[in-house]
């Protein structure tokens, strides 16, 4: 007896939801992607453009170093780890209901980058760069976890 070993593919349409939520993961992997290769290329800059706007409104700024720091082993960790989250981005948009846990990782890993640059600017410094942190990836997750929401519901 012959067993079918292909999977068999869902024939119903992706829903509205399914289709706004692989859009964003589409336009978050783009982002993420730049984002990794603004780091790679120009971390200071980065960083210090940052300071600078906080600076505008009375925070305090990072102390510039001209040489290796140990933060600086943190670098190619978080480039990593937008490169990664590019990675499930995109592979995820491909297929919204197969591949849900990558959008979860995403979450996750924006959740954690947002309470530990919460903590760093609360405990540490008052650094404008740390607040960014939870400004930029805080909605972030909430955007993911709205569209996961949507899409469960409307494929439901």
């Amino acid at each position: 007896m012959a067993v079918a070993v292909a999977e068999v593919t869902e024939a119903r349409p992706r829903t509205r939801g399914e289709r706004r939520l692989a859009w964003t993961l589409r336009f978050f992997a783009l982002l993420f992607a730049i984002g990794a290769v603004g780091f790679l290329l120009r971390p200071d800059d980065v960083v210090h453009d940052l300071d600078r706007a906080g600076a505008l409104v009375g925070l305090p700024t990072l102390v510039e170093s001209r040489v290796p720091v140990t933060s600086d082993f943190w670098l190619p960790l978080a480039i990593a780890n937008m490169a990664t989250i590019t990675a499930c981005a995109w592979l995820a948009s491909r297929d919204v209901r197969r591949r849900r846990p990558l959008v979860h990782a995403i979450v996750v890993s924006k959740l954690a980058s947002s309470a530990t640059g919460i903590l760093l600017f609360a405990r540490w410094s008052m650094a404008f760069p740390f607040l960014t942190i939870a400004l930029v990836d805080l909605p972030i997750a909430l955007i993911l976890i709205s569209g996961l929401r949507a899409a469960r519901v409307n494929g439901a």
